[in-house]
């Protein structure tokens, strides 16, 4: 018995190596461009996926929408704006940036054909915009960073606040409110008019944005509505923490990616587990950035020094480990079993069967 043990033991510990390291990537896709050096000096680039189209906002200045299903290209159109910031798609209108005379303004693109709709008088969008009752709610280069509204019908901003370096956080939007980030940890609560929802605090804050008396100060919020702040916060982004969090919430998990430490959160700001990412892959050396692509209720997925991981949180396993060494990813997209990614080698994009 104890041989046949052994036997099973190390057939075991085969199985879980093949598991982990048996998976080759197969190129299916390939884009065409050809970047000039001043071009790839100056890398901003990303790529969205949209039903069964790719958009690859690319280091050349042009948005370029491939057909996910074989490849071909679609359109292709010059915007003279390039942005690590996705395009946001909605109502068959892609909404990008242009660029004319050094001015940098939103814009609508047909998703079917590629033509300028129409520009929109604010500046690029700088996150993910809520369209709701006809109107576009969303953060942009505005007045030096605004939250705003925007009515689609009268090509018109209804209202504007300022919350200067805050407009890169995504704002938590709800049915009948949402919470813009106001720089650093302090956010306004407002209602969808734009008025202020707390201006009778005790303590007035002491930020930038000047005309918002009242904050609530927080990193940032759980699947489950929390607040991430005091001791908690501490233990997960540290003291000294400026940057923003990457962050991405389950029906059950907050998963959060912080330096090199992953926390999960489950309900009721439970601390479920911390892993440091360097130890799920010891044999990996630690010299490129750490990247969190996607996260359900088992498993997470992210980036590390070129290689795709899959942790599953359930069981505490690294379960998958892919080598994307020969594409030295720079932007990465998972979609089933292949990846889109944008190579930090040429620029180029590229889909990748797993």
């Amino acid at each position: 018995m104890k041989h046949k043990s052994i036997k099973y033991f190390f057939t075991f510990l085969f199985l879980l190596f093949i598991t982990i390291s048996g998976y080759s990537q197969k190129e299916f896709f390939r884009s065409k461009q050809i970047f000039t050096n001043e071009q790839m000096s100056n890398f901003y680039s990303s790529v969205t996926i949209h039903e069964g189209l790719v958009i690859f906002n690319a280091n050349d200045y042009h948005l370029y929408v491939y057909n996910k299903k074989d490849g071909s290209l679609k359109w292709s159109v010059e915007t003279n704006y390039k942005s690590t910031i996705p395009v946001f798609v909605q109502d068959s209108i892609i909404y990008a940036a242009i660029s004319k005379k050094e001015i940098h303004q939103a814009a609508q693109f047909d998703l079917a054909n590629g033509d300028l709709i129409k520009a929109l008088p604010f500046g690029p969008l700088a996150t993910k915009p809520l369209i709701k009752n006809g109107m576009l709610y969303g953060t942009a280069i505005y007045n030096f960073g605004c939250i705003l509204a925007y009515d689609l019908e009268k090509d018109t901003v209804v209202w504007s606040r300022f919350i200067a370096h805050g407009f890169s956080r995504q704002p938590y939007y709800f049915e009948n409110k949402f919470m813009a980030n106001a720089e650093a940890n302090n956010w306004v609560a407002l209602s969808y008019d734009g008025v202020l929802l707390d201006t009778t605090c005790a303590v007035k804050a002491s930020i930038f944005v000047e005309d918002i008396p009242c904050v609530k100060t927080f990193t940032a919020l759980t699947h489950d509505g929390l607040e991430i702040k005091g001791k908690l916060a501490d233990d997960i982004f540290g003291t000294d923490f400026f940057d923003v969090p990457e962050i991405i919430t389950t029906g059950n998990f907050t998963v959060i990616l912080s330096g090199d430490k992953i926390s999960i959160l489950s309900k009721k700001l439970k601390l479920k587990q911390q892993v440091e990412v360097s130890s799920l892959a010891e044999e990996l050396a630690d010299n490129y950035s750490t990247k969190l692509l996607k996260a359900d209720d088992e498993n997470l997925w992210l980036i590390y020094s070129n290689h795709l991981l899959q942790y599953n949180h359930t069981i505490k396993k690294l379960v998958r480990l892919t080598d994307l060494t020969p594409w030295q990813p720079n932007s990465v997209l998972l979609d089933g079993e292949n990846i889109w990614l944008i190579s930090g080698k040429d620029g180029l994009l590229y889909g990748l069967g797993l």
